[in-house]
């Protein structure tokens, strides 16, 4: 009986090995990753800001140009011809909390759960339990919460 344990054991081991060093072989993490073209390809796009003018770029990328806003037909009489995105993006922001991360218990802030606000600003909760705490003490958290940090213990 001990000899089959052992047997068993033995042979476990071997192919959890075996396993363990064809993988690693055969692991090629930037397969499928291609260089950037142009120093940062489609970085940009994912890290362009809406509410932010458009800056011109000093590279040729046409990936990585931001295409301008389409010009009103009355351009020439309206002078703030263009604007109205900004105040829409401007007003969309406003309903989301101005944290990602629940300074309390340390989670993503959840869309699901009640928002509270906090010198106009408003704030994201982690969990259920976050928005009593919140309340009890807001001078404490609150700064955490603007600041989207986590209260160190």
């Amino acid at each position: 009986m001990i000899r089959n344990v052992f047997i068993f054991l033995g042979t476990f081991v071997v192919g959890a090995l075996v396993a363990l060093v064809v993988r690693a072989a055969r692991y090629n993490p930037h397969a499928g990753h291609e260089a950037h073209a142009g120093g940062g390809g489609e970085y940009l796009p994912m890290v362009s800001n809406p509410i932010a003018p458009a800056a011109a770029s000093p590279r040729a990328d046409p990936v990585s140009a931001v295409a301008p806003a389409p010009a009103a037909k009355h351009e020439a009489s309206d002078s703030h011809a263009g604007h109205g995105s900004l105040s829409a993006a401007i007003a969309q922001d406003k309903d989301k909390p101005v944290n990602t991360v629940c300074a309390i218990c340390g989670m993503e802030v959840d869309p699901n759960l009640p928002t509270l606000e906090y010198k106009g600003r408003k704030i994201g909760f982690g969990c259920k339990m976050c928005p009593a705490k919140f309340k009890a003490d807001p001078d404490r958290y609150g700064p955490y919460y603007l600041r989207n940090e986590i209260i160190k213990k």
